[in-house]
């Protein structure tokens, strides 16, 4: 077994270090993907012992999560660990993240915030319920929270998923491929310590009409 966790990372220059550092220890290797930041995110990742591959200025979450996934190959890992590099995800719980996993049981775990803890607006706990809605609608599947970026997945099942999200729709995306190649999918409580301002009202909105688009589009598919 040999774990891999990608962490999609925005001027965190001050924060960063520690993430690395504790996140390697639950894992073989730590991926740090920091386009777009300004600061010195991508040198502090480094020293602490990340693999970053070569900065770009492009910016988005997706983008950053699927140049991660595209740059862990060449370490040929078995499972692979998506999770933000803010704060709101706990390195600690990566374990049980991967459980399911190396149990056999699943392709794909998701870090779920509604059965663990989760800090955060009302309007976004609203909004959450909306997109959850969205993909009930289009998968027959309800799942208690389709937008966590906390997951585990069996390397290969991931890089079979053909990703092409450049922002915020990177997490409608792994599910809704996931489904549509039928992986099987596991729920686990984690918890989020605080908010992180990031997603707004608008992004909810685009990740709604994605959300609709996409699944339709993958059921015709089938």
């Amino acid at each position: 077994m040999k774990s891999v966790a990608v962490l999609a990372a925005y001027n965190l220059e001050d924060s960063i270090s520690a993430v690395v550092k504790k996140t390697k220890k639950y894992v073989d290797i730590v991926i740090v993907v920091s386009d777009g930041s300004s600061d010195k995110t991508n040198k502090n990742a480094r020293t602490a012992g990340a693999e970053c591959p070569k900065h770009t200025n492009s910016r988005g979450k997706g983008f950053a999560v699927r140049k991660g996934i595209e740059f862990s190959k060449q370490f040929n890992p078995t499972h692979i660990v998506l999770m933000d590099a803010d704060g709101q995800h706990l390195p600690e719980e990566i374990p049980q993240l991967l459980k399911p996993i190396t149990n056999e049981h699943a392709d794909m775990v998701v870090g779920s915030r509604m059965k663990g803890l989760l800090n955060t607006s009302v309007i976004n706990k609203i909004g959450n319920f909306f997109l959850k809605l969205i993909s009930f609608l289009v998968t027959f599947q309800w799942f208690s929270d389709t937008e966590s970026g906390f997951r585990a997945f069996i390397a290969e099942k991931l890089y079979q998923l053909n990703l092409d999200s450049i922002s915020y729709e990177i997490e409608s995306e792994l599910l809704l491929k996931s489904i549509q190649k039928r992986y099987s999918i596991v729920e686990v409580p984690i918890t989020i310590p605080k908010s992180v301002p990031g997603v707004t009202v608008l992004d909810g909105l685009k990740m709604g009409i994605y959300k609709l688009k996409t699944g339709i589009k993958l059921k015709l598919k089938r």
